[in-house]
């Protein structure tokens, strides 16, 4: 990860209005310094949801997973999966709350980013 070097803003201040635009100036880049070197999670730039699943245990069986999205989702992609086999759309339509999916495979778990 690439450290940042805490910012200088190159300014002689000579006026009360100077002062505060230099000061507002350096303490937003040390924020920002702040953040990057602490680095930021695709979670907290993107509007995803991360859930684990298990798929049911006869396969193509529909099942439901809750997820934190708080909007309908519009897709998922599979980020971890613990066997072979694939995890495919449910039938019911998804909630701001509820995604539907059937799985190929009996009892695999699957971790999915839906967004």
């Amino acid at each position: 990860m690439t450290l940042y070097a805490e910012p200088i803003i190159p300014l002689t201040p000579e006026s009360e209005f100077d002062n505060r635009l230099s000061k507002g100036i350096n303490d937003w880049a040390f924020v920002l310094k702040s953040i990057l070197d602490g680095g930021i999670s695709f979670a907290d730039n993107a509007d995803v949801s991360f859930v684990t699943v298990t798929s049911h245990l006869t396969p193509g069986t529909e099942f439901s997973v809750a997820h934190t999205l708080g909007k309908v989702p519009t897709g998922y992609i599979v980020t971890k999966q613990a066997g072979a086999g694939s995890i495919y759309n449910g039938t019911t339509a998804n909630t701001a709350s509820t995604i539907y999916f059937r799985s190929d495979v009996a009892s695999t778990s699957f971790t999915l980013m839906v967004f």
